[in-house]
């Protein structure tokens, strides 16, 4: 909100807090009827929390971590307790993904989730991707808030706004999201002393179109629509409207990025930022601030926003300070006696937790069978010393058992998962078996996804594999089980098909096929994220195959829900083998030497 030259800012925010306020120009007067206030510098504190995606408490450890009451109690830290307490000395946000991603969040589709997020005082949330999942519509309220509901015996409304300037449907803006939203906060001072403030929220969506699910957004006629432009004009509006004293960008997209995108003559004072799973705390070349914190509720993001006061009634927007993302410590977030960790947890949140894992209980008791294998994750590659060696990062004994029960589930001959779907792990931890129940798959497969399964031959399959091979590709097709593919990794993060081995028997290698392959006919299962997200790959231009075969009769099926049916198919498993789900640890995608 400053009127100055951006490359001034940056000057700013490293001196002293007397020059800042000399160079800000964003400023406002106390009405009438308000008190003037102390000359002086106040603060009012910000948490941001995102991609929470349905972690009100995590158990799958054994133990209850009570995340978002650890949360919550340090928003009250600063709210203050008893008569003392006043929401407004807190902004509270969340970035969105809110409740796609547990068994306690999935069954009762997020409303653990709003429930918390309400009663936790939230001022504004941003619309992640994955609200769509179980289609928009269904998770917001005609005013443009979180879902009301029933608890304690008590029907409430929920006032939490859901924030999105640039969500379009068929062709309009939504009346489901807002743009913005400007609310009254109290910021203080040193010695105590208290300063009424404006804040703008500005909401966001950046770039995630391509990860939702077709059938539930382009096909229901939504559109994200990436326009800085339109953001940043409305933040210059209400500044120059004096509708407020400073204005974030609450964005459900990676924070850095979007703050280099509103370019230097922003009026934005902060970015608050997610989607990419990542701790972020920085500043542009200019000096705008951005941050964002993990996902899961491991941690949250922190800053203040600094006001000063001139003691005539002249209020003007300092600078933002003190970021920083802090974790949500594991050893004080659990509650497994009376008085464990109550200084830390807020009670109201804990009860809140506790009733909705009672809620899932016989779910999350009812135990399948047991594993003999370690199932862990290479996810986006970040640790290859998780894949399965000599894959090339490309193959994980979670991502195999996921693909099986793809393929399983589409009677097919081979069965694809994308990276990102690979979104737990299931390990050992030194144990000869773990036991796996029906929470656990709807863990692991929590997006209803339905089975896509197609009739192609092999020569399709090489077109598939090709696309495979790409960067953009490798993200799609990325786990797999049925055919041993030979390949070579490139510099620029994508591979090279070097020969294909279907039960034993070369059928393509080096360009060439064996003699009446390419004729033969073999039937492939992905999910419907993978059959329809058509992502071209910048290097090559290829498309993805899959989503032009789904007009055509390559087409066979798409009426299997991935995690009931793999509840379903290892439920029969166990129950031929003595309890026992095998897990194929064999590499599919294989380095060739």
């Amino acid at each position: 909100m400053h009127s100055f030259q951006f490359s001034v800012r940056q000057w700013v925010c490293m001196i002293s807090a007397l020059l800042l306020v000399a160079a800000c120009s964003s400023s406002r007067h106390l009405q009438r009827g308000q008190s003037v206030v102390p000359a002086g510098y106040y603060s009012l504190p910000v948490i941001e929390t995102t991609d929470l995606h349905g972690s009100l408490v995590n158990t799958s450890s054994g133990t209850n971590h009570y995340r978002l009451a650890y949360i919550a109690d340090k928003a009250n830290d600063i709210r203050g307790r008893g008569a003392d307490y006043d929401k407004k000395r807190l902004l509270l946000l969340d970035g969105g993904d809110i409740y796609q991603g547990t068994v306690l969040s999935n069954i009762r589709r997020g409303e653990p989730m709003y429930v918390a997020l309400d009663r936790m005082g939230y001022d504004a949330v941003a619309l992640g991707n994955h609200e769509f999942d179980w289609g928009f519509e269904t998770m917001v309220d005609d005013d443009a808030t979180l879902l009301g509901y029933e608890y304690g015996g008590q029907r409430s409304d929920n006032a939490v706004p859901v924030l999105c300037a640039n969500l379009y449907r068929h062709g309009k803006r939504t009346n489901t999201t807002r743009d913005y939203i400007v609310v009254d906060k109290t910021a203080s001072s040193g010695d105590g002393h208290r300063l009424g403030v404006r804040v703008g929220v500005v909401g966001m969506a950046h770039y995630y179109a391509k990860s939702m699910l077709t059938h539930q957004f382009a096909d229901k006629g939504y559109e994200v629509r990436i326009d800085f432009a339109r953001v940043n004009a409305l933040a210059d509006s209400l500044e120059r409207n004096g509708l407020c004293d400073a204005t974030v960008l609450l964005v459900h997209g990676v924070a850095k990025e979007a703050a280099e995108e509103l370019g230097e003559q922003t009026a934005f004072d902060l970015v608050l930022g997610g989607h990419s799973h990542m701790n972020l705390c920085d500043t542009t070349a200019w000096g705008l601030p951005y941050l964002q914190g993990r996902a899961n509720g491991l941690s949250y993001s922190y800053a203040e926003l600094m006001f000063h006061a001139d003691g005539k009634g002249k209020v003007t927007f300092a600078h933002t300070g003190n970021c920083r993302n802090e974790i949500v410590d594991k050893l004080r977030d659990t509650h497994t006696a009376p008085g464990e960790n109550v200084d830390d947890l807020e009670a109201d949140i804990v009860a809140l937790s506790d009733s909705a894992v009672s809620y899932i209980r016989p779910m999350l008791e009812r135990v399948i069978g047991h594993i003999n294998v370690s199932l862990v994750r290479n996810y986006n590659n970040v640790d290859d010393s998780l894949a399965l060696p000599g894959s090339g990062g490309r193959a994980s004994a979670m991502g195999n058992w996921m693909s099986d029960l793809v393929r399983r589930i589409g009677n097919a001959d081979i069965g694809f998962v994308n990276n990102g779907g690979v979104r737990t792990a299931f390990p050992l931890h030194g144990a000869k078996t773990r036991d796996i129940a029906v929470s656990n798959i709807y863990e692991m497969f929590p997006f209803d996804n339905l089975i896509y399964v197609y009739e192609i031959t092999y020569a399709d399959l090489l077109q598939l594999m090709e696309y495979a091979m790409t960067k953009t590709g490798a993200m799609l097709l990325s786990r797999m089980v049925g055919i041993d593919c030979y390949i070579t990794v490139n510099a620029d993060e994508s591979y090279t098909l070097r020969s294909m081995v279907k039960d034993g028997t070369t059928i393509y290698a080096d360009g060439r096929w064996t003699e009446g392959w390419p004729e033969r006919t073999v039937r492939v299962a992905v999910s419907q994220f993978v059959a329809t997200g058509d992502r071209v790959d910048k290097a090559t231009g290829r498309h993805n195959p899959l989503v032009k075969w789904n007009n055509t009769a390559r087409l066979k099926s798409k009426d299997h829900v991935d995690n009931e049916n793999a509840v379903r198919i290892l439920t029969e498993e166990a129950r031929r083998n003595n309890g026992l789900i095998s897990i194929d640890t064999a590499p599919h995608f294989i380095v060739a030497k």
